[in-house]
């Protein structure tokens, strides 16, 4: 009996020690989880804003979910502020109507989400100068938005302009130039 009291101090002493050490792991796999839970909650804001904006075509999302000094960037086009994204999205619902888009990747890295989505649409209305077609649209894109305590700050899209000109009947030809 008095062998196996001995082994106890011995027992809570290596207990102790191992607890010890695991405190960076522990707080380690604290900051993992907790950045994992900030990631899910931005892949599901970017989700709520691509459902809001085009499947329910409700430009209040994009009070509700976008930084009032939100940035827009695409190869063609760059947009500061809210009220002229605001104003170019109108454009654009005005003219695709019918508009079904789906998320067929979303990734989240710190405070950076990128999604491929795929938009569905008729064009309906004038789009930058183009008549209406009546054309059905599949357009994809690729796009990188930063978020800022739940918000969206910057947004970088890659959308596939060229097949949607093609879609709608425009076609890409050699610029003319002229003689001296």
């Amino acid at each position: 009996m008095k062998r196996s009291l001995a082994f106890i101090p011995l027992v809570i002493l290596v207990v102790f020690n191992f607890g010890c050490q695991d405190q960076p792991a522990l707080a380690q796999l604290g900051e993992m989880t907790a950045q994992a839970e900030v990631e899910k909650e931005n892949k599901e804001i970017v989700r709520r804003y691509w459902d809001g904006k085009w499947n329910q075509r409700s430009p209040a999302i994009l009070d509700e979910l976008q930084s009032p000094d939100v940035v827009y960037r695409s190869p063609s086009m760059e947009m500061n502020g809210l009220e002229e994204y605001k104003l170019v999205y109108g454009a654009f619902a005005s003219a695709l109507h019918d508009s079904q888009l789906t998320v067929d990747d979303i990734i989240a890295e710190d405070d950076r989400v990128m999604t491929r989505v795929t938009i569905r649409c008729t064009h309906k209305g004038e789009l930058e100068g183009i008549p209406p077609t009546g054309k059905t649209l599949t357009v994809s894109a690729f796009t990188v938005f930063h978020l800022v305590n739940g918000k969206i700050v910057e947004e970088h899209e890659l959308l596939d302009e060229l097949g949607m000109m093609h879609q709608l009947g425009m076609e890409l030809g050699p610029a003319t130039v002229e003689s001296e």
